[in-house]
């Protein structure tokens, strides 16, 4: 039992690495190769959260080295998103297996489902690290393989939108790298809790202040947060529906968990005073919710209308570490986790029915949802919870993210969220206008039928949790409450 930790992460990054093999001679294995890692990775990361939930935090010491010479895994309230990670990687592994057929072609398919195993080993890796230099290679793992899934379906768009990816990416790798050397300069380790007891002893003012602000944008850039976002519509919207979904659903986080990491590194300084980027995040983060939300109202394009989207999800969940009360960063990890539920269910109900009806406007869409009853009804609880209604899970989040900015007396930031909420739900409503109360323009709409089984189970099955998320969210919200008074604490 004391090895799932490692094995959580290696577990994917390994069958990733024999996947080609085992579909040498037969490439319809690697779907169900893939599928079978994904359901034993949801196994050992339910696992690690009963151990967690029973025992608190726990460390695991690679290679019997000691921290903090050795490379340490750690499985706290923050590490739990894995939970997130492994359902909706299970979730698209599955769908990918009738997907991919007719979006992939035959030669890349293996590799295609080889990279979405690396992407969900870095995740994991990247949600356990507890020192520095891992927690940057992991982040480079899900960076790499996501530049080669947004290209994965071929194309000279999709090939365009991953350059610009792997431009951004690049520009945000480097700052990382740049700060976690600075840091090592300073401190001589890498281990976080090592490092942040150290710097409490470093002189030098302005090497810790340029780490600080190279993390930070860094980080920023991975989240695409606005106005660092333009990579973002282009990759998410171009690339397979599967990989749009974990793009928005997990890989954008990797921004929002690494400053959750990072920042409690400086809390203990006695002169450096964090309330003015804790400001600047929460203007940035109430702006992303308002200029994401109208970017998406003018989108006709139904994957452009879900990547903006996400642009001001991220917003909500910024403003909630920049408001930096224990109820406001409650909300946004909550928002963390659920907006990963949600946003996977969207993009896999919007790619199953392009996948069936061929088309991807909203007006070229019109009457798909009486022709696709299921896949439409797993679309509109995504709709719901991603607007916040209760009792969906998306209302957790943004309630106590309300609460949190009343807590901290800034009205103003309780009218930008229920601002973006009323903006998010006027451009959701002209989805579900489009498929259930408009005529179909096109004759082909007529001859579209339900998604394949394989496709739709996914689906129904993250809708049911979008539901269920917020009837019994009691313990995503105790966990996120841990980690955000972890957070509050400096620990």
């Amino acid at each position: 039992m004391e090895h799932l930790l490692p094995l959580a992460a290696a577990l994917p990054l390994v069958a990733a690495a024999l996947l080609p093999a085992v579909a040498w001679r037969r490439p319809d294995a690697a779907w169900g190769w893939a599928v079978a890692v994904g359901a034993g990775l949801l196994g050992i990361v339910g696992l690690l959260l009963r151990r967690l939930l029973q025992d608190g935090p726990f460390s695991y010491a690679v290679g019997g080295w000691a921290p903090p010479w050795g490379i340490e895994l750690r499985f706290d309230a923050l590490s739990a998103f894995s939970l997130g990670i492994a359902l909706v990687g299970v979730a698209v592994l599955v769908f990918s297996g009738r997907y991919a057929q007719a979006a992939v072609p035959p030669q890349r398919r293996a590799w295609y489902y080889s990279l979405l195993l690396v992407n969900l080993g870095g995740l994991v890796g990247f949600a356990c690290a507890a020192d520095l230099f891992n927690l940057f290679v992991c982040m480079e793992l899900v960076s790499v393989s996501s530049y080669a899934l947004v290209a994965a379906g071929g194309g000279r768009i999709a090939a365009l939108a991953a350059f610009k990816y792997l431009v951004a990416g690049a520009v945000s790798s480097l700052l990382v790298l740049f700060a976690v050397g600075i840091l090592h300069a300073l401190t001589g380790s890498l281990n976080m809790a090592d490092v942040a007891l150290r710097l409490a002893d470093v002189e030098a003012r302005g090497p810790v202040l340029l780490a600080l602000g190279a993390l930070t944008a860094g980080f920023m850039v991975k989240a695409a947060l606005f106005p660092l976002h333009l990579w973002l519509p282009d990759a998410h919207a171009s690339a397979p529906s599967p990989v749009s979904a974990v793009l928005s659903a997990l890989v954008v986080k990797l921004g929002v968990l690494g400053l959750a990491r990072v920042l409690p590194l400086f809390a203990g300084l006695d002169w450096l005073v964090l309330a003015p980027l804790h400001e600047g995040l929460a203007w940035l983060g109430a702006i992303a919710i308002v200029a994401g939300a109208l970017a998406a109202l003018l989108q006709e394009d139904l994957k452009l209308m879900l990547a903006y989207s996400t642009v001001s999800n991220i917003g909500y969940i910024v403003l909630g570490l920049g408001l930096a009360t224990p109820l406001a960063m409650t909300g946004g990890l909550v928002h963390v986790f659920y907006h990963a539920l949600i946003k996977a269910t969207l993009f896999l109900a919007a790619g199953a029915i392009i996948h069936q009806a061929g088309f991807r406007t909203l007006r070229d869409l019109r009457g798909v949802g009486r022709a696709m009853p299921w896949t439409g009804v797993a679309l509109s609880l995504g709709v719901l919870a991603i607007v916040g209604l209760p009792p969906t899970a998306g209302f957790l989040g943004k309630w106590y993210l309300l609460l949190g900015a009343l807590e901290a007396g800034r009205p103003g930031f309780a009218v930008a969220l229920l601002a973006g909420a009323l903006l998010i739900f006027v451009y959701y409503l002209r989805i579900l206008n489009a498929f259930y109360f408009r005529a179909p323009l096109r004759e082909q709409i007529l001859a579209v039928r339900e998604a394949p089984l394989s496709m739709l189970l996914p689906v129904m099955a993250l809708a049911l949790l979008c539901l269920l998320g917020g009837l019994f969210g009691s313990g995503p919200v105790a966990l996120a409450a841990l980690a955000a008074a972890r957070l509050a604490g400096g620990g």
